[in-house]
């Protein structure tokens, strides 16, 4: 099984994590290498998909902290221990949030203004 599935559409990275899996730095770094091919090499926005992951070790956090390659990350779990996972995004440098369900995640990715999402989602930190 593979660990992750990875896309480009209508000029939006997608990744959606195998249900089950732990992501390590290997798997974060496979994950992130893929994202940046088949982007171009642009700054895109994200939609990550969390939901059924069991955990992300130490050094994939840093790593994925680290990575500068995307405009905005959206975050999209089915529980609150996906929430607990996600918070290490907090120090991204891109605009990071968490979402309870996918379509709230679509529009705030396509919503240029900014603005702070709505209940269905957590901000978990501002760019830098």
């Amino acid at each position: 099984m593979d660990p992750f599935a990875a896309s480009l559409r209508n000029g939006l990275l997608r990744l959606n994590w195998a249900p089950g899996i732990f992501v390590t730095y290997e798997i974060a770094v496979h994950a992130a290498r893929t994202l940046e091919k088949i982007g171009g090499h642009q700054t895109l926005p994200i939609l990550v998909n969390i939901t059924g992951i069991t955990g992300v070790d130490l050094d994939a956090r840093a790593a994925m902290k680290a990575y500068r390659g995307f405009s905005r990350i959206a975050i999209v779990g089915d529980h609150p221990m996906g929430m607990v996972l996600s918070a290490f995004a907090r120090q991204s440098a891109a605009p990071t949030v968490y979402f309870a369900d996918e379509e709230a995640a679509l529009y705030w990715i396509a919503d240029q203004n900014d603005t702070m999402p709505t209940s269905s989602a957590s901000f978990l930190g501002p760019p830098g």
